[in-house]
């Protein structure tokens, strides 16, 4: 691939957005609210969506009630200030397009509205169509002025697409509306997009049918006609995926040629004595091939960094533990970090059950522990002796020195970030070294989930780590049927069908949802709910009560109630989504579950049928329910599949929102999107290897390494650059 120069043309890219004709200081305050301060940033603030005449609907062709969004193109007519009860008023407007009128109205802001929306005034007006009195409406509609040019192309079917920006409070405090915006573009595509620098060689934009950046850009603001409007984004979606996979193609480079780590030289006898002897079952096909891969990466001298994926009950932890024996084995201190404290527990005395008489000691480190036992463990591993330490986020404080760590594991990696998990694999966090920046020395790390993860997403998410997938269940789990049922009506009755199960030997869960985001609120419904059903549908029971604020041993010690029987009934906050493992329980209850994520539903599923026994998970949800909780709901129904769900949890709640990656440390992306582009994202995946592979510091393109330092790695905090 050949180089491509740089341009020099680039430089008034830089300059402040005032420095547009027609932009002042005011404009430029509202403009730097959204992100956009220099006129390259300016180029790249997108339409949102566009009105062409394909999409404009007729009012004479409204039939009833839209479903959706509508968008028409007409002129007021007509407009009043009715006066209502209380006091308040509305504005009202009739708006006409030449088959017909449709009403208009305001709730709020009327004042303002007023002003604005006058007799003679042509726009788009966008929004779902309701009818009252058998006359359709639309209740505050989006706005977009047009010019009368412009109206009367659209009516005609003729004349270019009009792009629909978006807006926001500051902007209308600026007089910013869409038809100024859409000024503003004009000017700032007409006098600076042939500045925009190429990062492309010629042989690339060919080889992908792309079109110039400069092009593209034109293309994205102003097409004429679809196959422009897909042209220009498929550019700004290519450039964008191929930076962002850089990032990965950069770091798994960067990990395999420029940073050393511990190569393990054997699988000594503690090792198999716990396959062998200790682990009270046989472990699956699928387990004996990810562990080959995790013993592949342990015997080279370069850092493992592994993700391993398997759904709820397929064997992870198993996994994580003979991973950890080979490193202890081999001479050093093994790291596990989990998200909440009972699931750190968990796994420590899980540890110890398994690794009884192997002479490995397996250390416990929790938030909630006094600061007179932490600082004696701080003391204990700073000694660097071979051992286990398992813990929360207090493994990954200052204060905790790990000299000898050889291994990290991070379970429920979605529950961290990109950048905490990074932060474990920095040679910073071994304390009491002292390397230089040529021959860095780094733990092994194996991150989990329990959350399959969407092929799409892990290429973007997960790009800087090969991937192991657990894709068979241990044989002896139970059939778990799942049903959805409107509380309002039937709560009562299955709660008592429940009562009857759990006094013929079945154990249930009963989780209470997370309130507003406050863990104060969330534990008075899980006590208030503890204390109804106590009284009701479970009176002559014994019911537990576990949440996220009880002390660590209030908290051990009521799931150790529940695992035992003496309280067959557990009602409980979200704590125990991930890792609880009691073989006895059967039966799920959910309340609120449409405030709950496919996610995080799947996971509490997957608390019941590991013993064997069939299991039962029972929804309760309470209308009304929007479309996306329906769906949740419908899916949770027909699928126990947990990498189905996870697939239509992507495509239900989109990149931003999936296992929060709006906080994972990662640049957002803007242009593309994760479920509509998963073949872009492979593609661009394979585009950002070849180059690296070509040009490992990107040098033999300079332009694109400019622009790759700008953008991608100049917005990352945790990626150094070599």
């Amino acid at each position: 691939m050949p180089s491509t120069p740089g341009n020099k043309k680039a430089a008034p890219l830089e300059l402040p957005v005032a420095y547009l004709r027609g932009i002042g200081p005011r404009k430029a305050s509202a403009f730097k609210q959204v992100g956009v301060t220099t006129l390259r940033d300016l180029l790249y603030y997108v339409p949102r969506r566009y009105i062409d005449r394909s999409t404009a609907t007729k009012i004479g062709s409204i039939r009833g009630e839209t479903k959706g969004e509508v968008s028409i193109i007409g002129r007021i007519t007509e407009v009043q200030m009715v006066k209502g009860r209380g006091g308040t008023n509305r504005y009202e407007a009739a708006l006409d397009d030449g088959t017909g009128t449709l009403h208009l109205i305001w709730f709020r802001q009327t004042n303002r509205v007023r002003k604005w929306i006058t007799e003679g005034f042509s726009a788009v007006f966008s929004g779902k169509v309701n009818m009252y009195g058998g006359i359709p409406q639309i209740a505050h509609p989006e706005v977009m002025s047009l010019s009368k040019g412009e109206a009367v192309d659209l009516q005609q079917g003729k004349g270019r697409w009009i792009a629909l920006y978006p807006g926001g409070k500051e902007f209308d405090k600026v007089d910013l509306d869409q038809r100024a915006l859409r000024n503003l573009m004009d000017r700032a595509v007409g006098e600076y997009v042939h500045s925009v620098p190429e990062i492309w060689p010629q042989q690339l934009l060919d080889q992908f049918k792309l079109p110039t950046l400069s092009d593209g850009l034109r293309m994205v603001h102003r097409p004429h006609n679809a196959k422009e409007r897909d042209l220009g984004w498929k550019r700004l979606k290519f450039d964008e995926l191929v930076l962002f996979q850089l990032l990965w193609s950069w770091s798994r480079r960067r990990n395999r040629d420029k940073v050393k780590g511990i190569a393990y030289p054997e699988v000594g006898g503690l090792t198999r004595a716990l396959i062998e002897e200790k682990l009270p079952f046989q472990l699956t096909d699928a387990q004996k091939r990810v562990m080959r891969e995790i013993w592949n990466d342990m015997k080279q001298p370069h850092p493992m960094t592994r993700l391993l994926q398997g759904d709820v009950g397929s064997g992870k932890t198993v996994i994580a533990l003979i991973a950890m024996c080979i490193a202890v084995e081999n001479g050093h201190q093994a790291a596990l970090m989990a998200p909440t404290e009972i699931l750190a527990e968990q796994h420590w005395l899980t540890s110890r059950k398994f690794l009884d008489n192997l002479d490995i000691h397996v250390d416990l480190l929790t938030g909630s522990m006094s600061e007179k036992e932490r600082r004696g463990k701080y003391e204990r591993l700073s000694q660097g002796q071979p051992g286990i330490i398992i813990g929360t986020h207090a493994l990954i404080q200052d204060k905790v020195k790990l000299p000898n760590l050889g291994l990290t594991i991070i379970d429920e990696q979605h529950r961290f970030g990109v950048a905490q998990r990074l932060k474990l694999m920095e040679p910073d966090h071994v304390k009491g070294r002292n390397f230089d920046g040529s021959d860095l020395l780094r733990p092994d790390v194996l991150v989990m989930t329990a959350t399959p993860i969407p092929r799409s997403l892990a290429l973007t998410l997960y790009g800087d780590l090969d991937v192991s997938r657990l894709d068979e269940m241990p044989p002896g789990r139970g059939m778990v049927t799942t049903k959805a049922y409107n509380a309002d009506f039937e709560r009562q009755k299955i709660y008592q069908q429940i009562a009857g199960r759990v006094r013929k030997g079945d154990r249930a869960y009963v989780i209470f949802p997370l309130v507003e985001q406050s863990e104060k609120l969330d534990l008075a419904a899980a006590e208030t709910g503890h204390e109804e059903l106590s009284a009701g549908a479970f009176k002559g029971l014994k019911v537990g009560l576990l949440h996220g604020r009880m002390k660590m041993e209030e908290k051990a010690e009521a799931m150790r109630k529940f695992a035992s029987g003496e309280t067959p009934v557990l009602v409980s906050t979200t704590v125990v989504e991930v890792g609880v493992d009691v073989p006895e329980a059967t039966i799920m209850i959910i309340e609120h579950a449409e405030r709950f994520g496919l996610s995080q539903l799947h996971q509490l599923r997957g608390r019941i049928g590991r013993g064997g026994r069939d299991g039962f998970c029972c929804l309760f949800f309470y209308p009304p329910l929007g479309r996306t909780a329906e769906g949740r709901l419908s899916i949770m129904q027909k699928t126990t599949d947990g990498f189905v769900i996870a697939e239509e949890d992507l495509r239900l709640r989109g990149m931003g929102d999936f296992f929060g990656v709006k906080q994972s440390g990662l640049p957002p992306l803007r242009f593309s999107d994760i479920v509509e582009d998963q073949d872009l994202v492979r593609l661009t995946r394979k585009v950002a290897d070849d180059l690296i592979n070509q040009s490992p510091d990107l040098r033999q393109f300079p332009a694109l390494e400019k622009e790759f330092r700008r953008t991608a790695l100049g917005r990352v905090g945790w990626l150094e650059a070599g």
